[in-house]
């Protein structure tokens, strides 16, 4: 009967503390800075990369991208304990891009992820029958643009005809000053930065014996940074400098018996292992080609013996002779992935290519895309497809526009299995090797995108299983970081 009446709870020992910490680099240069974090409880992944951009050059009308923003501005984010490197993020603008940014849609990108990158780009579908407004080249009635208004700069541009700061350009918001407290403070949540941490924490009290070191590397502003009055709505090198650049750490410090219990783990036969997934990037080239003419390479891009789980192919042309890469890209700067009018690929492993046939049609290939992401690949449709159809049916703007401006090229080698190891492709002694075709097309309107036979830098980032093993010895705690 007393069961029945007595309303108390005997709750569970439950004292889980945050403790946010902001730390300043204990070493910087221009554009490197190295972090130490404190071996204390466990490593949330909202903690936060802070920083602000100063304009030490140049004129007053900068802005990050309006794409990506601040995103774009992280060039190698690496994590270590000790001597062994948890995550190397080399590229981390393109990879991380793709896997924390282009699978949302339109509104939690503008109305969320701008609190954090200031990113701002929206679209509309143009209507009556103005053929050249200043923004969007070739814009016919139906035809999908940026919308110069609603974006982070417009208001007047005319980047087609190349004049600078023409015709009341201007930025609309978050300009970049050369006065510090008038910037605003961009933020990078370091689940974004780094797969070991994304959807999970870290125990770093169980790295008592190293130090735990985060080293962020930022890209130059003409990367990522538009300005309006100079180089056709392009930043000029080193006309931006990072300032400011800190880290807000939150520890989540959990119940000593919750602690413990990863700490017995460490004592037992084997010890902990913590597996999580890598980003390696492998950097090529392929020369520019006649148009109308049919490329092909092949690229070998190693994860000799270990266990791949995607491929992201992310590609831009390098040439400004034709104005892809200048004044025609400006709203994308080099966050962009070139699409290329007909292009196809295939993947072989061991000897053994992975598609019966080549990927040529962009319908599979954006099906493969979105299986890598997890999400379907959230632009509208002529930001990914660069096709005659596409581009005769008048879907998206030609030059300065929207047309083929963000196509990676994707492989998913999952099998369906949960968790990360045994998930992913074993790669044995032979490199993956990587085939690409491409036939641009020669055609002079601009509604085609000529210049896309220009040379092409090319990154993969192979996703990658790893594993941390970590053990309890007399002699204190070992930890041993491999593929």
């Amino acid at each position: 009967m007393n069961s029945l009446t007595d309303y108390s709870t005997d709750d569970a020992p439950m004292a889980m503390e945050i403790r946010s910490d902001t730390l300043e680099p204990i070493s910087s240069s221009a554009k490197r800075f190295v972090f130490r974090l404190d071996q204390s409880g466990y490593l949330d992944q909202n903690s936060l990369l802070l920083f602000k951009i100063l304009n030490s050059a140049d004129t007053q009308q900068k802005r990050v991208n309006c794409f990506n923003g601040a995103l774009g501005s992280i060039k190698r984010a690496t994590f270590a304990v000790g001597d062994f490197v948890i995550n190397d993020c080399d590229g981390a603008d393109k990879i991380m891009t793709l896997l924390n940014f282009v699978g949302k849609n339109s509104q939690l990108r503008n109305n969320f992820d701008s609190w954090y990158y200031q990113n701002q780009l929206h679209f509309k579908v143009q209507t009556g029958s103005n053929l050249n407004e200043t923004d969007n080249d070739l814009a016919g009635a139906g035809c999908i643009v940026i919308d110069p208004t609603k974006s982070g700069m417009g208001g007047g541009i005319n980047f087609q005809n190349g004049i600078t700061n023409a015709l009341g350009a201007s930025v609309n918001s978050v300009p970049i000053t050369d006065v510090p407290n008038s910037n605003a403070q961009m933020g990078i949540p370091l689940g974004v930065l780094f797969p070991a941490l994304k959807g999970r924490t870290l125990p770093l009290f169980l790295f008592q014996d190293y130090r735990i070191l985060i080293t962020i590397e930022f890209n130059d502003g003409s990367k990522y940074i538009n300005d309006v009055g100079n180089n056709n709505g392009r930043c000029a090198v080193g006309a931006t400098t990072i300032t400011d650049v800190k880290l807000q750490v939150d520890y989540i410090i959990m119940p000593s018996e919750v602690q413990n219990k990863d700490r017995e783990m460490t004592a037992k036969q084997g010890g902990l292992n913590l597996t999580f997934y890598d980003s390696i990037k492998v950097e090529k080239n392929i020369p520019a080609v006649a148009a109308n003419t049919t490329q092909t390479v092949e690229h070998r891009i190693g994860a000799d013996n270990k266990e791949v789980h995607k491929i992201y192919m992310t590609k831009m042309l390098t040439a400004d002779s034709s104005g892809v890469g200048s004044k025609y890209t400006t709203y994308w700067t080099e966050q962009r992935i070139d699409a290329i009018n007909q292009e196809e690929y295939n993947v072989n492993i061991g000897g053994v290519d992975l598609f019966p046939d080549n990927k040529w049609a962009p319908s599979s290939q954006y099906d493969e895309t979105s299986n890598c992401l997890g999400s379907d690949l959230q632009v509208p449709r002529p930001v990914y497809y660069a096709d005659e159809n596409t581009a005769t049916n008048g879907l998206g703007s030609g030059i300065n526009g929207t047309l083929g401006r963000y196509k990676p090229l994707c492989v998913d080698l999952t099998n369906g299995s949960d968790g990360i190891l045994g998930s992913g492709r074993t790669i044995g002694a032979y490199p993956i090797i990587f085939k690409y075709a491409r036939k641009p097309i020669g055609v002079t309107d601009t509604i085609y995108k000529t210049g896309k036979e220009g040379a092409l830098a090319v990154d993969y980032h192979l996703l990658v299983s790893k594993t941390a093993n970590i053990k309890s010895t007399p002699n204190g705690t070992t930890v041993m970081v491999a593929y």
